[in-house]
């Protein structure tokens, strides 16, 4: 399977997880409007059903509850915004097994949100909310931007989602670190090992992290310059050159960026390395 078309089946925030309990059916099926079965979403095959969410899942117009499940579309909505991607559709899964997000490609561009991610998330306070859903926002800019991840390493397409989502948070939720807390706390709980396709703890959270700083220069990133500047930073200073890949500086960054950027190096790499704790990490300075 060539890379465009594996791109455009899923992307996803895979958990290894237990489920979270079941909870009674007792919100209304609304399946997404023209969908005439949820074992055909795609109108091509059953692997693009909410089966991919349990045997059980099923459509529903919320989860968890109406304001959690507004408080999810205000960020889902915020995160598109600031992307320039106009209205990306948001279902929703409800039931056992559906502790997952997918964003979905081409052609009709829409993300799911399934309960047990939700409410887990919920646990974790308002910015895990806004996490996730800025992560999933971006794999849509992925999806709609030709060459985007510019990087080929195995976890290029979840670590570049985590440092938009980095980004997303500090530009539409909160310019205070530590009220971004929860959102980094809840992305290190859903880490794979090193070198897996969503990065390893530490990876994940210097990637969020430089997005933090990204979002604090001048204006807001066309998405072809948050891809082109945050792999040029992570790859070639974050991770300290170990690709063995020379990258040329991208023709738009500034003096101004470069400096504020080159001045966090020596934090991001130790945060990368492991060598700054979680608690440290929740401390860290705002600006």
């Amino acid at each position: 399977m060539n890379y465009l078309k594996k791109l455009s089946i899923v992307l996803a925030i895979a958990f290894s997880f237990q489920n979270c309990e079941n909870e009674e059916r007792n919100v209304e099926v609304n399946e997404p409007q023209g969908i005439t079965s949820p074992t055909n979403l795609e109108g091509e095959s059953a692997n693009y059903t909410v089966s991919q969410f349990g045997q059980n899942s099923y459509w529903a117009s919320w989860i968890v509850d109406v304001n959690t499940t507004n408080r999810l579309k205000s960020y889902h909505n915020n995160s598109a915004n600031l992307f320039a991607l106009g209205n990306v559709p948001i279902y929703f899964a409800a039931g056992p097994g559906t502790y997952n997000a997918l964003s979905y490609g081409p052609p009709n561009n829409y993300i799911v949100w399934g309960q047990e991610l939700l409410q887990a998330a919920k646990n974790y306070g308002n910015a895990a909310i806004a996490y996730v859903a800025a992560h999933e926002m971006g794999h849509q800019v992925q999806f709609r931007n030709y060459g985007i991840p510019s990087s080929n390493n195995v976890s290029a397409l979840e670590l570049e989602a985590d440092g938009f989502s980095g980004y997303a948070l500090y530009k539409t939720y909160s310019t205070n670190w530590n009220s971004v807390a929860s959102a980094y706390s809840f992305a290190q709980a859903i880490a794979g090992a090193s070198g897996s396709s969503h990065g390893s703890a530490p990876q994940r959270r210097s990637a969020f992290r430089l997005g933090w700083w990204m979002a604090q220069t001048y204006g807001t990133f066309t998405p072809a310059q948050l891809d082109q500047y945050f792999f040029y930073y992570y790859n070639q200073y974050v991770l300290g050159g170990l690709l063995k890949q020379e990258v040329a500086k991208p023709k738009g960054i500034t003096p101004e960026l470069d400096n504020f950027i080159l001045s966090k190096i020596d934090e991001l790499t130790k945060i990368n390395n492991g060598e700054i704790s979680e608690e440290e990490f929740s401390n860290l300075e705002s600006k």
